[in-house]
């Protein structure tokens, strides 16, 4: 899932962050110091993917999550002193985010943004932070061909051959290759009675002139 797309749709639309929405780098910033401003930053939280549906190839849903991080205004110079003020207003903003991202198809994905939930992720006297989390799933397919890599055309057939004794010389085997899997053709038997012969309709001489 890319972020830049998120940020870039949320900042076009009307929320009260305008153009100071960001992605991660400028959170781990944000984090080390004090915003002057009420920001919103995008994050990729995490993946999770079904099994594998196919035994002879691939089709997986990986659902993706992402969050949107806001940081409200919770110092005391507002008037409510109990931090309650800044609490309220994250209805407003998920109402904000939910009409800019929700039922919208991102490119490469399969399915709408979805909302996932929120939670509350630190108060400190200068802001509320927040942790708005959508969600989206896309496909993969790769269909593979089992042992294409590995097994070779059978263009060939492999065999050894028992031929039969002439008078001069005793039975002989003749190897052809060195397969894994052989099959002896057996031509010491009398090809017109034989199991050999017995497949044929005609007679072999298979005695060495």
């Amino acid at each position: 899932m890319k972020i830049g797309p998120i940020v870039l749709r949320l900042r076009l639309c009307d929320t009260r962050f305008t153009n100071y929405i960001a992605g991660a780098a400028e959170l781990s910033y944000a984090l080390q110091g004090s915003l002057q401003k009420e920001m919103a930053f995008v994050i990729q939280l995490s993946e999770t993917v079904e099994p594998n549906k196919l035994d002879s190839g691939i089709s997986q849903i990986i659902t993706e999550r992402f969050g949107v991080i806001v940081a409200l205004d919770n110092s005391q110079e507002q008037k409510d002193k109990t931090g309650l003020t800044a609490y309220d207003q994250l209805y407003e903003v998920r109402q904000e985010l939910f009409e800019a991202l929700l039922g919208w198809q991102m490119e490469g994905m399969d399915s709408l943004v979805s909302y996932a939930g929120g939670k509350v992720l630190g108060i400190n006297r200068a802001q509320f932070w927040y942790q708005f989390e959508f969600e989206a799933d896309f496909r993969i397919t790769d269909m593979v061909d089992v042992g294409r890599d590995e097994l070779e055309d059978f263009n060939s057939i492999y065999a050894q051959w028992i031929m039969a004794p002439s008078g001069k010389l005793p039975a002989i085997r003749i190897p052809v290759d060195d397969p894994d899997m052989e099959t002896i053709i057996d031509f010491t038997d009398d090809p017109r009675y034989g199991a050999f012969g017995s497949g044929f309709g005609i007679k072999f001489d298979t005695c060495t002139k």
